[in-house]
């Protein structure tokens, strides 16, 4: 067998393996085209999927609303209310992906423990 067709093999394996993780995100773009959402808009939407399916941990989320929420004020400065606004927006569509991904770890936690033995 050639490293070709190895080649060829693990990438049928890896898109049969994770089907949905392909899926998903796929239709999420086609969602915002369809909606005529702006790059952005689509770009946040497949974050959030990703979010939900893939192991983005809530503080690198939290980190970007928190660099949203930091360029608000810098945009007012600059008398660009408009796109402060937007980042605003942003910033809360981050906050929310952050506490729905933390509330996914938390409740993950408690599957990956060894049991705990009970002493009498």
């Amino acid at each position: 067998m050639g490293s070709e067709e190895k080649l060829e093999g693990r990438v049928r394996h890896f898109v049969i393996s994770r089907k949905v993780d392909i899926v998903l995100p796929v239709l999420g773009a086609v969602l915002g085209v369809y909606f005529d959402w702006t790059m952005v808009e689509i770009i946040i939407f497949l974050i959030f999927i990703w979010s939900l399916i893939g192991p983005i941990p809530s503080r690198l989320l939290a980190g970007a609303a928190l660099l949203f929420l930091l360029f608000t004020p810098i945009l007012h400065l600059l008398k660009r209310p408009e796109r402060a606004e937007e980042f605003a927006v942003y910033a809360y569509y981050f906050i929310v992906m952050a506490v729905i991904r933390g509330i996914i770890e938390i409740r993950g936690e408690g599957k990956n423990d060894p049991p705990v033995k009970e002493k009498h």
